[in-house]
């Protein structure tokens, strides 16, 4: 899912931008909120910021998602739309091993 986001923003910026910045789009992976000054003057296309907001949005979706599979309090994965704690959260979620479920969880 991030490689297909990369390709789609590269794509973007060599078309839309003559001249992209690639160090605003790299810091806009870690803080999403600096490409809104950006794309509201018109530097920044559209397509990016609405494949930036997809991401995120499918990133915290399933980060609270596996934060309850891991046993966690799910509002854990809400740190993932944090800027800057966004990646920590991210990696921690990625390596917590899984909760020991038993037949009443099924029920």
């Amino acid at each position: 899912m991030i490689a297909a986001k990369l390709i789609a923003d590269s794509i973007t910026l060599a078309v839309a931008i003559p001249q992209p910045d690639i160090g605003l789009i790299a810091y806009g992976w870690l803080n999403p909120f600096t490409l809104i000054e950006p794309w509201l003057n018109g530097d920044l296309s559209s397509a990016i910021c609405a494949s930036t907001f997809l991401f995120f949005t499918a990133l915290v979706w399933n980060s609270v998602h596996r934060a309850r599979d891991a046993g966690w309090n799910h509002w854990i994965g809400l740190l993932t739309a944090v800027p800057f704690a966004n990646v920590p959260a991210t990696f921690l979620l990625s390596f917590a091993p899984r909760r020991k479920h038993t037949v009443w969880d099924l029920v």
